[in-house]
């Protein structure tokens, strides 16, 4: 079943959120509970994989974990940034948790928000917006599907910046726009440099609906 970009991110966006950035810690760090609101939630830490819905609203983001380490989305839960611009400082990224489950984690970037990593791996969603951008600074395998499968969902108008075109190429499987992958269509994106647009597709028309039209045109002919 091909499921469109928009439907999922607004399927991700119907599940309220519980823990929420307030930033009030003495760093950016992602794992400081200082920065957290747990009001809403049961948890009263950030725990490593996360373990409740994740929401950061209108902040600016230099994240300090060290150099390829794992931020980890707990199994069939979301982070989601909106009006959010998320760096990693040292070369790391978002991941699923390595569990060979079929559970994806999930990340949002939505509503002008942009972030900028090293990689992302293991089971993880990335729903980008037609407002937001997301950048992988690493090469060889930055959006990383060795474990489970890694996909990056662009609504059109999302922008992806990666450290080469051939990136885009070699991992054209896991770069997708509205249920299109770019392997299976290249011109799903539009580039500028290294930086990649994403076009509106138009569906092609399922071989059902073709016998569908063909069985209409036929009884058509019948009636004259």
């Amino acid at each position: 079943m091909v499921i469109k970009s928009a439907v999922m991110i607004a399927t991700c966006l119907s599940a309220p959120a519980a823990i929420v950035w307030s930033g009030g810690g003495a760093s950016d760090d992602f794992y400081n509970a200082a920065n957290w609101d747990f009001s809403e939630s049961g948890s009263a830490a950030m725990a490593s994989p996360t373990d409740d819905a994740v929401t950061i609203t209108g902040a600016t983001i230099n994240d300090p974990s060290g150099s390829f380490t794992n931020l980890e989305i707990g199994d069939g839960l979301a982070v989601t940034f909106s009006g959010t611009s998320f760096t990693f400082s040292n070369n790391n990224g978002f991941t699923g948790v390595n569990d060979a489950g079929d559970v994806a984690s999930t990340l949002n970037i939505l509503s002008g928000s942009s972030m900028n990593a090293q990689f992302a791996a293991i089971g993880i969603q990335i729903n980008v917006d037609s407002t937001s951008s997301l950048r992988f600074r690493g090469g060889g395998d930055p959006i990383n599907s060795q474990t489970e499968k890694t996909t990056i969902n662009l609504s059109p108008g999302a922008q992806l910046t990666l450290a080469s075109v051939a990136e885009f190429t070699e991992q054209g499987a896991d770069i997708v726009v509205n249920g299109v992958t770019f392997a299976q269509d290249p011109s799903i994106l539009s580039f500028s440099g290294t930086t990649a647009t994403a076009n509106a597709v138009v569906p092609e028309l399922s071989s059902s609906l073709f016998a569908t039209i063909g069985a209409l045109a036929l009884l058509g002919r019948r009636r004259k």
